[in-house]
């Protein structure tokens, strides 16, 4: 989104209060870090099982089918992103779907799932809060962890007033967190169907890891 990058950081004073906000969030994950002394050992195994993982790729995919069959699971592959929405469509519709929640995946944003099945008058609620903000002002995540993190608090506490009913007005961050529980609640009792995102699967077991 090079053109919305462009106009945001114009705003001067937008911009600084978005850089403080991400050097917050970084100062905290340092002193994460800092508490543990074997941080960057397991950065560094990790990255060497990534590696090793994407050398060998179709055998482990392979080997994470049959695991994950044997344990009940269906699975589908697909060619590329409109295969997966196609796949995805089908099922839901399958079993009637109308309403659905769903988690934090990056692999649903890059295939833009969500217009593909809103299309198909197929209701999808973002559950991840960050996800929701920018999903109720319709605009996209600006950044792969924290997509709302440009959004000031007003402005959180706008959309929430002209979607959610809040008190017009309000920026309080814990009163805001409060509400959105409420209204997701609601949504995750009333969903026909959840979808969520895998951190990593494991070809070993079948299983996965959200």
């Amino acid at each position: 989104h090079p053109t919305l990058a462009q106009a945001f950081t114009a705003n001067r004073t937008r911009a600084k209060w978005h850089d403080q906000a991400l050097w917050f969030v970084r100062e905290k994950r340092d002193r994460m870090a800092a508490s543990v002394p074997e941080w960057e050992d397991l950065r560094q195994h990790a990255s060497a099982i990534k590696m090793h993982t994407m050398s060998r790729l179709p055998d482990y995919l392979e080997q994470f089918e049959q695991n994950a069959r044997a344990l009940g699971a269906q699975v589908h592959w697909a060619v590329d992103g409109d295969d997966h929405n196609r796949i995805v469509l089908e099922i839901l519709q399958k079993h009637n779907v109308r309403r659905i929640v769903k988690s934090k995946s990056m692999l649903t944003e890059e295939c833009h799932l969500n217009p593909f099945l809103e299309q198909h008058n197929i209701e999808v609620v973002d559950t991840d809060l960050g996800e929701r903000i920018v999903q109720l002002r319709e605009e996209p995540p600006s950044h792969i962890v924290l997509p709302a993190i440009h959004i000031r608090k007003e402005e959180v506490g706008e959309c929430f007033h002209e979607h959610l009913g809040t008190e017009k007005g309000a920026s309080d961050p814990a009163y805001l967190t409060e509400a959105a529980r409420q209204h997701l609640r609601e949504r995750f009792c009333a969903a026909d169907a959840g979808i969520t995102g895998v951190n990593f699967a494991i070809a070993e077991t079948g299983g996965f890891v959200v």
